[in-house]
């Protein structure tokens, strides 16, 4: 197999010539099931995601998209900033509305994805498709909405060239997003701090991202 790709929990391998196929495998054997299912799921309702064609254990084999990610065009100029932001807030309300997995609760919590963010969005010809969900549960939208723009202001915070790029696309998800966003940003928080992929680094700058969102989501 040929590996194509190399994300912090997983690598990717081409399956066939055609290019048709790829397979996911968990680095540390995570069980793949679970997120297979929860893709199955939201293929079912209409929701874009990769087809999923098979999974056992830490392996996950899915279709072959074609495009580059929302990350790979904002670095070379080919997306802007704030249509981004949009772009994911507007996701992120289209996962969110999705029929509710328990009808006996029609208000109760609803499916996260808990780690939406330009590089998990892929620009296929078909129109934006969402990947990786090996986070995926249940709770409140108002949490993936402050999970999404607290990633995004790790990176507005930084020393990195394309931080500004960041901010312009928080304060564009932020004036997009529908749900209660700020109750949410102290368990976002914990949650990203808790992410052993994080360096300490960035898990030292997550107050001044906090911070940031509280300061853009009030003006």
């Amino acid at each position: 197999m040929k590996i194509i790709g190399q994300g912090r929990t997983a690598d990717v391998y081409a399956l066939d010539e055609a290019g048709e196929r790829v397979l996911r495998r968990y680095r540390d054997g995570s069980d793949a099931t679970r997120e297979a299912g929860v893709m199955t799921r939201l293929a079912d309702h209409g929701y874009p995601v990769p087809a999923v064609l098979h999974a056992e254990g830490a392996d996950l084999v899915m279709e072959r998209l074609t495009g580059p990610s929302l990350l790979d065009a904002l670095l070379d100029g080919t997306y802007e900033p704030e249509p981004a932001g949009e772009l994911i807030a507007g996701l992120l309300d289209r996962l969110h509305a999705l029929p509710e997995t328990r009808p006996t609760r029609p208000h109760g919590p609803r499916l996260l994805h808990l780690d939406l963010h330009p590089g998990n969005v892929v620009l296929t010809p078909g129109g934006p498709v969402v990947i990786d969900w090996q986070t995926a549960e249940e709770g409140p939208p108002g949490l993936d909405h402050a999970v999404s723009a607290l990633i995004l202001a790790e990176v507005a915070v930084s020393p990195a060239p394309y931080a500004p790029g960041a901010r312009a696309g928080l304060a564009a998800l932020l004036s997009a997003v529908r749900a209660p966003l700020l109750p949410h940003l102290p368990a976002a928080r914990t949650r990203r701090a808790a992410d052993p992929n994080l360096t300490p680094g960035e898990v030292a700058a997550l107050g001044a991202a906090e911070s940031l969102v509280r300061s853009l989501a009030v003006t």
